[in-house]
Formats: C-alpha cells, structure tokens, sequence
C-alpha cells in the first residue's frame, strides 16, 4: 500500500536516492478498495489492526469517501500512516481541507480525529519501529518508497526527509452505522 513505480512517476532526489511516486494502477485500486469493503461489512478487525479506515469529503465534489490505510506503527495514542503520494494525495488534501469524519480501527470507530504530518526527526523514529515491528513487510515495502534503500540510518533519515507521514490520533468511539453510513 505504500508505493509504486511506473512511466508516469514523480521523482523527489535525497542525498543521491531517488523516491519514486506513481498513480495507481487499476490492480492497485483494486488492492486499495479491499480494505474499505473490508470495513463496510464490519470485517476490519480482520486487518489485526494494521489497516484503518477514515471517512471523509471531496473537498469539490463534498462526495463522501472512504480510505484504507496502512497503519506503520501506534505509540502514546497515535496511529501513523504514511501517503505514498505524499501531499498530494486526494484523501490527504481532503481532510485538510475538511477533516475527518470517522476513523475505524478494527471494530472500533471514532466520530473524528485530529492529525498532523510528522517532522522528518519523529519519521525517522517511526521508520524504524516499522522496520523491528514489521520486518516482513517492511523489508518488500521500504525499497520501493526510496531506490537504494538499504536499512542503514542514512537511507531512513533519507526517506525521513522525502516522505509524507501523518500521525492520528482518535477522538471518542461510539458504536453506530456501518462505515459510511449515517
């Protein structure tokens, strides 16, 4: 769910790596959309917490939509999510300009959250949490957001710097409609 690369690709350089930012292909929506059925049929415990999915509004279109997004790790309350496309990415420009309705959590749903996007110091430590908590996964992933990352603590403070990562924490839960609904 992090990144892809393709001919149509955006290119951010760091100290001689390069990040590499693709639109989605239509197997990659595909694989975006899993989660958020996922969670309408109230199965998102199913993710063992590793997927959230926030509900939020096209900021044209005031369209309600759902997002699926990996979770890369939890600490002091917060859940952090890093944007493949970084600040351009429709569900992130979304809730800037309007916020988050819901934020589901396995079974659990939040009427809102706040977020924030992390300094490039924090994301480093988060990286790194991702990589001891998730090596698996980390190990498939982490190459493909930066070319030539290698596990070291310069290509982590490398992706640190070039990536997009977002904290958020929830508001009150309460129980309710399926995801989406009001």
């Amino acid at each position: 769910m992090l990144a892809l690369s393709g001919s149509d690709s955006n290119s951010f350089r760091g100290r001689g790596m390069t990040v590499e930012r693709a639109r989605p292909s239509r197997l990659a929506k595909l694989g975006f959309a899993i989660p958020v059925w996922l969670y309408r049929a109230h199965l998102g415990f199913l993710f063992g917490g590793r997927v959230i999915a926030i509900v939020h509004h096209g900021r044209k279109s005031g369209q309600r939509y759902v997002s699926g997004l990996e979770v890369l790790t939890r600490t002091g309350g917060e859940l952090f999510v890093c944007s493949a496309w970084g600040m351009k990415a429709d569900w992130f420009r979304n809730i800037e300009a309007g916020g988050i309705d819901e934020l589901w959590d396995g079974r659990t749903r939040h009427d809102t959250a706040a977020f924030r996007v992390i300094e490039p110091d924090e994301a480093f430590e988060v990286l790194e949490r991702y990589e001891v908590e998730h090596e698996r996964t980390a190990r498939r992933t982490l190459p493909r957001m930066l070319a030539g990352y290698d596990f070291s603590d310069s290509s982590r403070r490398t992706l640190a710097e070039d990536s997009t990562i977002i904290a958020f924490k929830p508001r009150p839960r309460r129980n309710g409609p399926a995801l989406g609904q009001q």
